[in-house]
């Protein structure tokens, strides 16, 4: 079984958006789905979700789902998608920012009417999104699940003598 990314659409919509609006109503779940890929094999590019990919028939679609690349792996659990909702949201909001006016002024006659959109607050949440995903990268570079372990093998010899006096001789060894 495939994890599918249109499930976790709404994960990522809660991600970029304030509780009680939805700015992005106009974006089609088919973005959306593009996003969350887009984002996951930019976290492979980084160093995570080594074992999985997507999959190629849902390509363009909304259908697109990843699978574990060797049948042995289990399906990407709830952590691994979280990871690539934190991606994909750095993605959003960065091109939010980057497609959003700042100012917008107009004057007729006497009447005036003046708009700002601070970016400020957006660039802001993008510097949290990404100071998140970079502790992300630096625990995967510093926390190491290697497991180190020493397998020695001695000989020892004992002669009739030594056995019955309690000290035997050593050969061989490390």
């Amino acid at each position: 079984m495939a994890v599918e990314l249109i499930d976790f659409v709404d994960a990522l919509k809660r991600e970029v958006s304030p509780p009680g609006s939805d700015i992005f109503a106009s974006v089609r779940s088919s973005e959306w789905v593009g996003y969350l890929s887009d984002a996951f094999w930019e976290a492979r590019l980084d160093g995570f979700l080594a074992g999985y990919q997507t999959d190629e028939a849902g390509v363009g679609t909304d259908d697109i789902e990843i699978v574990p690349i060797s049948p042995e792996l289990p399906d990407l659990d709830r952590r691994g998608m979280a990871l690539v909702i934190l991606y994909a949201g750095v993605k959003v909001l960065r091109n939010r920012i980057l497609n959003m006016n700042t100012q917008f002024r107009a004057k007729a006659g006497s009447v005036e009417f003046e708009q700002q959109n601070s970016a400020t607050m957006l660039a802001e949440m993008l510097k949290q999104l990404k100071a998140t995903k970079d502790r992300i990268i630096e625990a995967l570079d510093t926390d190491s699940t290697d497991v180190v372990m020493l397998d020695v093998y001695s000989t020892r010899v004992y002669s009739a003598v030594d056995s019955y006096h309690g000290a035997p001789e050593l050969s061989g060894g490390f």
